[in-house]
């Protein structure tokens, strides 16, 4: 559920509970995520104090957000084939503006835990206009499960 006073909306999360944020802060996807049909809505939300990780929170739904974060923290040569069309949907003319974070998983249990990144699917975000679409790479070079970090 969403509540707006002015130019604020309170998002009500499961998992952050009430968040006030600047509708101009929302970002709107250009096309779902695959198998998250008729989310189009989300806002970011810091993790931590540095920034590393991101929450995408939805705003349609208070149950889904997806932990991020910038794939060269891990990769310093990640550097993804951009698209035209992926470009002209998100109505940028170059890289500017660009922001692309993946998808962190975390698996396992506290004694063995498992960190990889979704590093096919990245997320691709124009800051200027606020919006963003998960590009699926047709490369065999990037995998969806990039373990960044394996517990013993």
């Amino acid at each position: 559920m969403t509540q707006q006073t002015t130019s604020e909306m309170i998002i009500e999360t499961s998992r952050f509970g009430s968040v006030t944020v600047n509708e101009d802060r929302v970002v709107g996807f250009v096309h779902s995520m695959p198998g998250f049909e008729g989310l189009k809505r989300f806002i970011l939300i810091d993790h931590d104090e540095d920034g590393v990780f991101k929450w995408l929170q939805s705003v349609e739904n208070p149950d889904t957000a997806f932990l991020l974060t910038d794939p060269t923290q891990y990769l310093k040569e990640y550097n993804i084939p951009l698209r035209k069309n992926d470009l002209k949907s998100l109505g940028l003319g170059d890289k500017t503006n660009l922001v692309v974070l993946v998808m962190v998983c975390v698996s396992g249990t506290d004694d063995k835990r498992e960190v990889s990144l979704n590093l096919k699917g990245p997320i691709l975000f124009n800051t200027e206009n606020m919006t963003a679409m998960q590009s699926i790479l047709d490369t065999e070079e990037f995998r969806v499960n990039h373990v960044i970090s394996a517990g013993k």
